[in-house]
């Protein structure tokens, strides 16, 4: 079955669509946790949101990352598909 440029361009925005997501969820419980558990804010800061963060769009700001990340994904399918 081969998939219509449409249909694959359709499915790269959903694609783009949950990483902001994620960003936007991850951002949200930021706030929470710095409104309610400042505690544990600062553990969640230094552990695993810069891990989800920096692998979602190449952030290097806390992290350098050599592996493969979903920008990098993303910029496959840009390159490949869609010509970009």
């Amino acid at each position: 079955m081969v998939l219509s440029d449409q249909h694959k361009r359709h499915k790269f925005e959903q694609i783009i669509a949950y990483r902001n997501l994620i960003q936007d969820s991850v951002q949200k419980m930021l706030l929470i946790l710095k409104d309610e558990f400042p505690d544990q804010y600062d553990i969640a800061y230094q552990h695993w949101v810069p891990q989800i963060l920096t692998a979602l769009d190449n952030n290097s700001q806390w992290l350098p990352r050599g592996e493969y990340s979903l920008q990098d994904t993303v910029k496959s399918i840009l390159d490949k598909e869609f010509d970009q």
